[in-house]
């Protein structure tokens, strides 16, 4: 594996109090890129979860890579939606006949295109209901400013036993899921602890809410089977999958309440 360091910006660290041990790991989850397709860490365990999910072929001889999984005639007829690019994925996937891409773009009404790309905002898909197997999004969730709005499209979209298969970044020393920032109706937004913004600290898209220990329950509520893949958060390993299929019974509620961040003190050490 070719190594190619992404460093954190330093003001996104002191914002988010890390600690040299914590930089080093987020930095590696943006790294750590494939020789061969340039792919993040974070993009190569979304697909290791793909092909562990979705199996296809004689057991002896099953797809090793996922440019292989996608020509497998078992995996022509999936239904996926990749929602905002996959760096080092996204490629490999528009080999599947039912691929559907969408990027949110600011100011673009949902289900149009822009250059030949359509739009689509996760608060308010455009897809009808139960139309796709799978949806796939990495580092997305966390600024979409209605959470229970998102996971309620995704589970409205998926089929019953459908899966969301992503990725977010999740701090191990932060027990509960909190809003960070809140979208008010005249587009403004208001923070309700000290604004983080993806991925430079002060610059880059706003981020409205932080993942915690309680995540994964958190799914659960909203109408998931959830299972976490390749370990939890830890100092040396911050890049879970998380992986979650619409149950059966088409249930849904809510995520539950997100509440201000419990330490005030942004700047401890983490």
């Amino acid at each position: 594996m070719l190594y190619q360091p992404r460093l954190v910006p330093p003001r996104l660290a002191e914002l988010w109090g890390l600690s040299p041990q914590w930089t080093e790991a987020i930095a590696r989850r943006e790294s750590c890129n494939c020789a061969w397709c340039g792919a993040k860490l974070r993009a190569r365990r979304i697909a290791a979860v793909l092909l562990a999910t979705y199996p296809v072929g004689d057991p002896s001889k099953l797809a090793s890579s996922v440019a292989a999984w996608v020509r497998r005639p078992e995996c022509q007829p999936l239904r996926l939606a990749e929602i905002n690019q996959i760096e080092g994925l996204h490629d490999v996937l528009r080999a599947l006949p039912g691929l559907a891409y969408s990027e949110y773009q600011e100011g673009v009404e949902p289900g149009a295109e822009v250059d030949r790309v359509r739009c689509e905002n996760l608060t308010r898909l455009t897809y009808p209901d139960e139309s796709f197997d799978l949806v796939l999004t990495s580092e997305t969730l966390e600024h979409v400013p209605d959470l229970d709005a998102a996971l309620r499209e995704i589970h409205r979209i998926l089929v019953p036993g459908g899966r969301h298969i992503f990725t977010v970044p999740v701090l191990p020393d932060v027990p509960l899921t909190f809003a960070r920032a809140e979208l008010m109706p005249d587009g403004t937004i208001v923070p309700r602890v000290p604004l983080i913004h993806h991925p430079g600290g002060d610059h880059g898209y706003p981020v409205f809410t932080e993942f915690g220990a309680d995540w994964p329950d958190l799914l659960r509520n909203a109408g998931f089977e959830t299972t976490v893949t390749l370990g939890s958060s830890t100092e040396e390993d911050l890049t879970p999958v998380f992986n979650c299929r619409k149950a059966e019974s088409d249930s849904i509620g809510s995520a539950g309440p997100r509440l201000p961040h419990p330490r005030e003190d942004a700047s401890r050490s983490r």
